[in-house]
């Protein structure tokens, strides 16, 4: 019986320990687009709207991460992409 409680309490710790390791781990380019979007022609006022939505995505991607809501994490990268996409015209 203390063998058992005693592998129940390490396999516990070692997942507590563990969850960081579940979470996405990927930075999906936030930073380069913002990179890009510093160097880009664009103009201000659009650059600003633009660097407001990579920091709301950003935020989103990494609060929804924490909480396990990979669908709406997933649309924070979307969010992303769709950035890129305006920064490549």
């Amino acid at each position: 019986m203390k063998t058992m409680i005693t592998g129940l309490a390490v396999a516990t710790a070692a997942l507590v320990f563990a969850g960081s390791s579940f979470a996405c781990q990927g930075e999906h380019g936030y930073k380069k687009t913002a990179q890009l979007l510093e160097q880009s022609t664009i103009t201000s006022v659009k650059k600003a709207a633009l660097m407001q939505i990579i920091a709301d995505s950003k935020a989103d991607h990494d609060k929804f991460t924490a909480i396990g809501d990979y669908s709406k994490m997933n649309d924070a990268v979307d969010e992303l992409a769709e950035v890129k996409s305006q920064i490549a015209k």
